[in-house]
């Protein structure tokens, strides 16, 4: 069965999706930015003569400050190239052009960007625009495998799928099918045939509606199927279900209740046929970091300073952030004695932060400035990396995601050892 986030590449995601934010930011005043998408068969030298043609073609731009902002930033291009021996297993994808930075022209500054792309690069592409080509490496990023849920119940059913780090509720559905009653005879027959059709029919408006949902998602991988007692056996017997979707089902399984209370009580029935589809990922990271709360084993910790304190002790096991963590490691560094640290803080403006510092406290000087910033998500995800620790980043979107951003301040870990503090 094919997975939905490979363990160990959300730190890789994450990057790439705050450097898109950057991308997109960027804006030319003409077809000065360029964007080369190169695949692993495409070869490097292949490339190269590529671009030395573009020069040869840009030759003819009638705009002569236009025409050195193109030729500049395939120079850049060609410059990048010659740092790299062969092209990774996913591709290389590169951006250059002339940024202004201001409404004037004139103002331009040549910026290069590299990206690892988190999934293998299909198409070979160079593109000059104003803005950068950014919506190939956004459909890397974009989940596109689903599993449907359906949960059968005689009085209550529920439809939805599971998509990366997000379970949608599609629809609930309440059937009118009488209960128990106290006929007998001719009439209990009566009763019980009436009871029998209106429950054939219920389960058939149901295939109706998930056929229509469905059958519509390329990337539906499979389809789990729950209920309470015999009603999710006659849906499925009933054979309503277009034939498409019913090869498509992996699992039918009981649950206490119907519902849409029964979709996630079916996730959690399943979760071990689709454990690597974040929304289960994280599920089961979360659980397993409260286990080790709720049974006060001491191997774990949460808190910013807490959790930093164990990584630079190599204890680390799993790093756990939220996606949400607005905080930055702040770089500070004198340029009189090359003293240097860092500071954790919400605050990036480096003008602000500069007007904030007094004196260098190793040579007194006043040449301490700020010289960069990083989120804290990559810059303590990279430690742990180095470390042979895993790092895990959870959304908002489950549960788990929530109570990590809201009551643990957006980062705890699970331990190798016990320290003392």
């Amino acid at each position: 069965m094919s997975t939905d986030v490979k363990k160990g590449n959300d730190l890789q995601r994450f990057k790439v999706k705050r450097m898109l934010e950057t991308l997109k930011s960027k804006k030319g005043f003409h077809t000065e930015l360029i964007s080369l998408y190169i695949p692993h068969d495409r070869k490097l030298s292949d490339v190269t003569n590529y671009l030395k043609n573009e020069v040869s073609e840009s030759q003819n731009i009638k705009s002569k400050l236009t025409r050195k902002n193109v030729l500049d930033g395939i120079s850049t291009l060609l410059g990048m190239l010659k740092n790299y021996r062969e092209v990774s297993d996913n591709g290389i994808v590169m951006f250059a052009g002339a940024i202004p930075q201001n409404n004037t022209p004139g103002t331009e500054r040549m910026e290069k960007y590299i990206i690892e792309p988190p999934e293998k690069v299909k198409t070979f592409r160079y593109h000059c625009a104003s803005e950068f080509l950014t919506w190939a490496l956004e459909e890397m990023l974009e989940t596109k495998e689903t599993y449907g849920l359906l949960v059968v119940g005689r009085k209550k059913s529920a439809v939805g799928y599971l998509r990366g780090n997000h379970m949608e509720v599609v629809r609930e559905f309440t059937s009118n099918i009488h209960g128990k009653h106290k006929a007998g005879g001719q009439s209990q027959k009566r009763f019980e045939r009436l009871i029998e059709e209106g429950e054939i029919s219920f389960y058939r408006h149901i295939s109706s509606e998930v056929n229509e949902l469905f059958l519509g998602m390329e990337e539906l991988q499979g389809i789990f199927i729950g209920g309470p007692g015999p009603s999710k056996e006659k849906f499925v017997n009933d054979e309503s279900l277009d034939y498409r979707l019913r090869e498509k089902i992996l699992d039918v399984v009981d649950l206490g209740y119907g519902g849409t209370e029964g979709l996630r009580a079916l996730v959690d029935k399943v979760k071990k046929q689709i454990e690597n589809v974040k929304y289960v990922r994280e599920q089961n990271i979360w659980q397993n970091f409260m286990k080790h709360i709720t049974s006060e084993t001491g191997m774990a910790v949460y808190g910013h300073e807490e959790v930093e304190r164990a990584l630079n002790l190599s204890a680390v096991e799993t790093l756990i952030m939220s996606e949400q963590l607005k905080l930055y490691k702040i770089k500070r560094e004198c340029s009189n004695c090359q003293y240097n640290d860092y500071i954790t803080s919400k605050q990036i403006n480096i003008d602000e932060t500069n007007a904030n510092v007094d004196t260098c406290p190793n040579c007194n000087s006043n040449s301490f400035r700020t010289t960069g910033f990083y989120p804290i998500i990559e810059y303590m995800g990279e430690i742990a990396e180095s470390l042979g620790s895993h790092v895990e980043i959870l959304s908002a979107e489950t549960e788990g995601g929530e109570t990590l951003r809201s009551t643990f301040g957006g980062i705890v870990a699970i331990l190798r050892y016990k320290i003392d503090y």
